[in-house]
């Protein structure tokens, strides 16, 4: 799908156009004029309708930034992608050191508690414990105290739970 931005202009007597790539942008930019014939020159940048519009905002998208967020962030993979939304909006990286990072990122798509789940099955975390005792380990108080004790991050992004932490 491809994505529909929109250039709005801080000159209130210029109305806006519509873009889909760079090479669109530069071109209607260059030749857009207010009603008085004056270049418009200072734009905000916004998201109308695709992929990744999460991103978009994470990244902060504006005039300035607009070249790379078409060549390094637009084409992202979804996985990436929601690693650079947890790196830029909960951990406050910037856009260059974001990109070295997202490898230091592990994703995985569900909530807390099934998270733990999958952790106590993967670890074999329970078979440590005598049988009997097994039927009282509290997976729900677990998969809390992992989130509180700051071992994993709940992030929702498009009504779909992410479960992200340092590899």
């Amino acid at each position: 799908m491809t994505n529909i931005y929109h250039a709005t202009p801080y000159d209130i007597s210029a109305t806006g156009f519509y873009f889909s790539d760079y090479e669109d942008y530069t071109e209607k930019a260059s030749k857009h004029r207010n009603e008085y014939g004056d270049p418009v020159e200072e734009y905000e940048i916004q998201f109308i309708d695709g992929d990744n519009s999460a991103l978009f905002k994470a990244v902060g998208v504006n005039q300035a930034n607009l070249k790379d967020w078409f060549d390094r962030y637009e084409a992202m993979d979804e996985d990436d992608a929601i690693k650079a939304i947890y790196l830029a909006d909960h951990l406050g990286y910037r856009l260059d050191d974001m990109l070295d990072r997202l490898e230091d990122v592990c994703l995985f798509e569900g909530t807390a508690i099934q998270y733990a789940e999958s952790y106590i099955d993967d670890t074999g975390l329970l078979e440590q414990m005598p049988e009997n005792l097994r039927f009282y380990f509290d997976t729900e108080a677990f998969a809390r105290d992992m989130v509180l004790g700051g071992d994993i991050s709940e992030l929702e992004i498009d009504g779909t739970s992410y479960i992200v932490w340092g590899c």
